[in-house]
């Protein structure tokens, strides 16, 4: 491939990238549960005309920092908040992400290394779906990789211009997941000085001084921690409790330590960071053969094992705390990829199974999804593009990245708009809607939650109400609920029926390959992962 064809493949790559970060992020409807926090969190927020407190179905919401709100109402504002404008930003943060990966890489490696690293990180299956999900998670990595490349940019070329903006995306990182990243982070700016340094206090206090955190950390903690300060002085200990719930407990709790507990991450590791996992954890072993490697990679290898002890001895286990962990190591990946030379015929064949055997991988999943759900049959042509693009360049280090996109573009374009079929929450909303209901009616559901229902419904949303509550609440004047079909004899003579319809019932909506499991299921008719709910309203 010559020089010019190499670059018109990149920017090929790019194009699909960003096509599938942004397509269809308007065609579903809010997701259940967290996606619906933030939604309908902006909504009131523009209720309200208040973007400092943070209530979600009218109460207060404590659990998290205010940034991520504020992206998506700064969106809401300029498109309207529909559900493309709620993960607008998400989006936006993912791609800023991965042109900061290509940065980093650049910076420290070759254009080479820049270029694979991002493809890598664009499409690690955790960090691609929760791209297109409104939750903090993208929104951190965005700030948290930010921060790494402003400071490896500043103390690579010796300009603390770059050190000072460091400091300030460190403090829009408190300001979109909390305190404790402070530490985190500044683990990682510390092991790294040691390794750089050798590992020499004298050599290691000079780098650091360079930093001048006197000057800098003041300016995280105020950008950072003020918002924290305002809702303490506002809402005192009830914000404090349900906050430091969120962090010190979660993180140093009295839970119980199984020996499990300190594998939970290379798990998560081995499925998120999918499709180049395998080829990760033959890199992790390969270049510590290698010192030479080890050092040109002290940065992104502190980055990573920094991550790695402190969210393993961690009590609290959230696969998604580790995305931002996705930059680092697509970084090894990459320059590992692109410098490894396998002594013997094992280990080349070893080498190159970790990509054929993760691209073979996603291959199987859109060749079942396309096979189950009766999509075009077409996709099986496309099924072909890795395997003849590995076999025409001679290179399998993109038969993953390949692989990946193919499944990825089926799931966008077709798997997400069959889904919608069975989640009908903007049908309800707009129902209330058509039936001019006052929104002093709160709305109430039997039995459970349905969190995004506030969003579409633009109102209070009573939960979990039992049989002989709705009853009662029917009896006394204006009432508009959700009821489920065992119940629904009683509330004949209650009121109208104005909508009637499946509800998935299985839990959140984020486990998403068992909502995918039912959603098949019910393409054949099998209902039993729904509820049959009807929408009763007395004026």
């Amino acid at each position: 491939m010559t020089p010019k064809q190499e670059q018109m493949m990149y920017y090929f790559f790019f194009l699909w990238i960003g096509f599938l970060f942004f397509w269809n992020l308007w065609f579903n409807d809010i997701w259940n549960p967290n996606e619906a926090f933030y939604a309908e969190a902006v909504r009131e927020m523009f209720q309200n005309h208040n973007f400092l407190d943070i209530y979600y179905n009218y109460e207060p919401r404590f659990n998290k920092p205010p940034m991520t709100y504020w992206l998506i109402a700064l969106s809401g504002a300029i498109f309207g908040l529909t559900e493309f404008a709620v993960r607008l930003p998400i989006a936006l943060a993912g791609i800023g992400t991965v042109l900061l990966t290509f940065l980093i890489g650049r910076t420290l490696y070759t254009q080479k290394v820049a270029l694979l690293s991002a493809f890598i990180v664009s499409f690690s299956l955790q960090f691609f779906i929760n791209s297109r999900y409104a939750s903090p998670e993208i929104p951190l990595t965005f700030f948290f990789t930010l921060t790494m490349y402003l400071f490896i940019k500043g103390y690579k070329n010796n300009q603390w211009k770059y050190i000072f903006w460091s400091y300030v995306s460190l403090g829009l990182v408190m300001l979109t997941k909390g305190y404790p990243y402070l530490f985190v982070i500044g683990g990682i700016v510390i092991v790294y000085l040691f390794a750089d340094a050798k590992f020499k206090f004298k050599d290691f206090w000079e780098r650091f001084k360079f930093l001048k955190i006197h000057i800098g950390l003041p300016i995280a903690l105020i950008i950072g921690m003020w918002w924290f300060v305002y809702m303490y002085m506002k809402f005192g200990d009830s914000f404090m409790n349900v906050y430091m719930e969120e962090t010190l407990h979660r993180a140093l709790g009295h839970r119980e330590v199984k020996l499990t507990d300190y594998f939970f991450y290379l798990g998560v590791i081995l499925w998120g960071f999918l499709p180049y996992s395998f080829a990760f954890y033959y890199a992790i072993v390969g270049m510590f053969k290698d010192r030479r490697c080890l050092k040109s990679l002290s940065f992104a290898l502190s980055w990573f094992g920094v991550m790695f002890v402190v969210f393993t001895i961690a009590k609290g286990k959230i696969p998604t705390y580790f995305i931002q962990a996705h930059v680092p190591m697509a970084l090894l990946v990459a320059y590992f990829t692109l410098n490894y030379i396998p002594k013997n015929i094992f280990n080349k064949t070893l080498w190159i199974s970790t990509f054929v055997l993760a691209g073979l991988l996603f291959m199987g999943v859109e060749a079942y999804l396309v096979y189950q759900f009766e999509l075009d049959k077409m996709y099986y042509v496309v099924l072909l593009y890795p395997v003849l693009y590995a076999f025409r360049y001679k290179d399998f280090s993109l038969f993953p990245f390949n692989s990946a996109l193919i499944t990825f573009f089926v799931l966008v374009v077709s798997i997400l708009p069959l889904i919608e079929k069975y989640r009908p929450y903007d049908i309800i909303g707009k129902r209330i809607e058509q039936k001019h209901i006052p929104t002093q009616i709160p709305l109430r559901i039997e039995e459970r939650m349905i969190h995004n229902m506030p969003f579409y419904a633009k109102r209070k949303v009573l939960r979990d109400q039992t049989e002989e509550q709705l009853l009662e609440a029917a009896e006394k004047g204006k009432f508009l609920a959700l009821i489920e079909e065992k119940s629904i004899d009683k509330f004949q003579n209650k009121g109208f029926i104005i909508w009637v319809g499946w509800i998935y019932k299985k839990g959140s909506e984020s486990r998403f390959a068992i909502l995918l499991k039912n959603v098949l299921k019910a393409e054949k008719g099998d209902y039993s992962g729904f509820e049959k709910f009807y929408l009763v309203y007395r004026p």
